[in-house]
């Protein structure tokens, strides 16, 4: 007769300790662990969501930036949106802290 799988021997156990019968019944079901999934990153070693430096920000319209990141695509710049925006913003920075 073939062994029972792990579901057969939980839900037999379970029918035991339904059964007027047995009052009191106490098993032990070895359950194996799942595998944790493997961080999502980049290849060249993590992005920017795990980066210390960087925080999530929404300042611009879907709009805005569904068009901003066309531009980008179609100039055949490596450069992503996000990049795009810590360089303009730097800028922005760096021009109004000299006042």
């Amino acid at each position: 007769m073939p062994e029972p799988s792990k579901y057969g021997k939980a839900l037999s156990v379970l029918k035991q300790a339904s059964s007027p019968t047995n009052k009191k019944v106490t098993a032990v079901v070895n359950v194996p662990a799942l595998p944790q999934p493997e961080p999502m990153t980049k290849a060249g070693g993590g992005g920017k969501r795990s980066h210390p430096e960087y925080a999530p920000t929404t300042f611009s319209s879907a709009r805005t930036k569904r068009r901003a990141g066309r531009l980008l695509e179609d100039m055949n710049t490596k450069q992503d949106l996000s990049d795009l925006v810590e360089q303009l913003l730097a800028k922005w920075v760096a021009e109004h802290s000299q006042v």
